[in-house]
């Protein structure tokens, strides 16, 4: 019993010591704490960050907590780097730095800042990683999916971002109608642009632009991709068919000497102060329209308004318009420039626009596609800059499915000239029946017949307007009935006056009489006659035929000369009708 109480004092004893000796080393070790002197701590960035560029990357972190540090240290693997802190790279309480020459990889960054007396910051350790060349090799640029015609013109469409996130935006350069190039940007949110006045199977570029990974400082090209841009299914109408109707609720656009007849389709745009060659309305006009002949039938698509440049006058540019039309102007005069006055009389409204952006002073209306084709055009003004007048320099129009017109029958005449054969043979009156729309045959004396013996001949047809003949549909005797006096070969000659186009006869003797040899070719040719068309066919087989063609000559007067029939005797035809581009009243 003695023995164990002994043993538990000696225990006692010993726990006691430990105790004691654990105290006494806590309180030396603060007292040589306060004897050295408190440790003092510079301020420090808060929230650092690493951002991304192409073999670089930039230091960011916030100043509330920064005090009086004027330096910061950064180290990574084996380089240690003091740079100033200055106020220039502090901005909306951010301090950013850039940290230069670094290879393409990720980094762990210690940050440590130091104050004027050389006190230190906690270190921070802060990872980020640099973008280089195989980064870049890894991008992908946005590209382009296809080309697309819709109502309001021709749209560029992309690819969505899912393969090219980094993509920040895309440049896109193209060819325009002027030989220029049209730079314009595709943003991240977008997937489509319009392509303005580009050149059709002309050149288009884009270069994708990415940013240096996510967060990055830098924005790096992509390798450019090139394209051909599509053709449209439109074309310019030649400005040679073209006129002004001058209605007699038109505006003639003849104010201040303005000749626009003249100079509206002639292919100059500019205008240097002489409104000589311009449309001008005159003041205090609007609303007002005037009224077009296209010379064609065309499905419209486009109209470009020339106006005068705003960097010289824009006061008398449209603001707003309307672009109305109809197939013809039978009953299609109004009283006044009324839209409801407009629809009642048949014409039909293709588009309206409120004209905010001009091209070098010109607007481009795109008209979506109709059912039906068009001739007659208005141009109703209804706003302008100074909302007084407007002028134009010069129309031009794009259409599809363009055909020429049906010339009007009833304005057709033969001119008798005295080297004509009348083809008044077997009581024909050709006058009255060549161009009566009535292609049956009822008798030679409702026909042109040359009578017997009369291959080569010709006659001369008086349209009644100016054209660039295109088409000829000619009715002959039907097969049923005999073919033997249809044509094998014609010729078309054309020519617009008859000063000095008649065509003698050859005469020559054979020592008893003087013999008349038909006219020739060649004196067609010294008469000022233009060949304009000849076709060989077989007359034999048929009963009717379409002569296409297009012509460069503009004719009022026609020649039809036929050098072959299959009975090689007589010549007879039973119906005409002439097609062309432009129809021109005679004054």
């Amino acid at each position: 019993m003695k023995r164990s109480n002994y043993i538990i004092y000696l225990k006692l004893i010993t726990f006691l010591f430990i105790i004691n000796s654990t105290s006494c080393d806590d309180m030396n070790s603060i007292h040589e704490d306060y004897l050295q002197g408190e440790q003092v701590y510079a301020g420090k960035l808060d929230t650092l960050e690493v951002r991304p560029g192409y073999y670089r990357a930039q230091l960011e972190g916030q100043t509330q907590f920064l005090g009086n540090s004027n330096q910061i240290i950064i180290e990574y693997e084996d380089q240690v780097n003091v740079y100033e802190i200055n106020e220039e790279n502090i901005y909306d309480g951010i301090y950013s730095m850039i940290l230069p020459d670094l290879e393409e990889k990720s980094y762990e960054f210690t940050v440590t800042t130091q104050d004027e007396i050389g006190n230190l910051s906690v270190s921070q350790v802060v990872a980020g990683n640099v973008v280089g060349d195989v980064f870049l090799s890894d991008q992908d640029p946005r590209e382009i999916i296809d080309f697309t015609s819709e109502v309001d013109g021709t749209y560029a469409n992309f690819f969505g971002n899912a393969q090219s996130e980094n993509v920040i935006f895309t440049t896109i350069s193209y060819e325009n109608e002027f030989d220029e190039i049209t730079v314009d940007t595709l943003f991240f949110e977008q997937n489509r642009k319009k392509l303005i006045l580009f050149k059709p199977n002309g050149n288009l570029t884009t270069t994708s632009v990415v940013q240096s990974g996510l967060n990055g400082i830098d924005s790096l090209a992509l390798a450019p991709l090139s394209y051909n841009m599509p053709d449209v299914p439109y074309s310019q109408l030649n400005k040679n068919y073209m006129r002004l109707v001058n209605m007699p609720s038109d505006n003639p656009g003849n104010f201040n000497g303005a000749n626009p007849n003249e100079y509206l389709f002639d292919g100059d745009t500019s205008w240097n102060g002489d409104d000589t060659f311009t449309y001008n309305s005159g003041p205090n006009s609007l609303p007002h329209h005037f009224t077009v002949d296209l010379g064609v039938k065309t499905n419209l698509r486009r109209i470009d308004l020339n106006m005068i440049d705003a960097a010289i006058d824009a006061s008398s540019n449209a603001t707003h318009v309307q672009i109305w039309g109809r197939d013809n102007i039978l009953f299609a005069e109004t009283d006044a420039s009324d839209e409801n006055l407009f629809i009642n009389a048949g014409w039909v409204l293709l588009h309206e626009e409120e004209i905010t952006n001009t091209f070098e002073g010109m607007a481009s209306l795109s008209i979506a596609p109709l059912s039906s084709l068009k001739r007659f055009i208005r141009v109703r003004t209804t706003g302008s800059v100074g909302n007084q007048e407007v002028k134009f320099t010069e129309l031009t129009f794009y259409g599809e499915d363009t055909e020429p017109i049906n010339l009007d029958k009833s304005l057709h005449s033969l001119q008798n000239m005295p080297s004509d054969n009348p083809g008044t043979s077997y009581g024909g009156n050709p006058e009255n029946h060549l161009f009566d729309n009535n292609n049956f045959y009822s008798g030679d004396s409702y026909s042109y017949h040359s009578g017997e013996n009369a291959i080569p001949g010709h006659f001369t047809i008086d349209l009644g307007v100016s054209t660039y003949l295109s088409k000829i549909d000619i009715d002959f005797r039907p097969t049923w009935s005999f073919s033997g006096n249809t044509p094998n070969e014609l010729e078309i000659w054309g020519r617009e006056d008859l000063i000095d186009a008649e065509t003698l006869p050859i005469f020559e003797s054979d020592g008893n009489s003087v013999i008349s040899e038909p006219v020739s070719a060649a004196s067609f040719e010294d008469a000022g006659w233009v060949l304009i068309h000849t076709e060989s066919f077989d007359g034999s087989n048929i009963s009717d035929i379409e002569l296409n063609f297009s012509s460069e000559q503009k004719s009022r007067y026609v020649r039809v000369r036929y050098t072959s029939t299959v009975g090689e005797s007589a010549c007879q035809f039973i119906e005409m009708e002439f097609n062309g581009f432009g129809s021109f009243p005679i004054n």
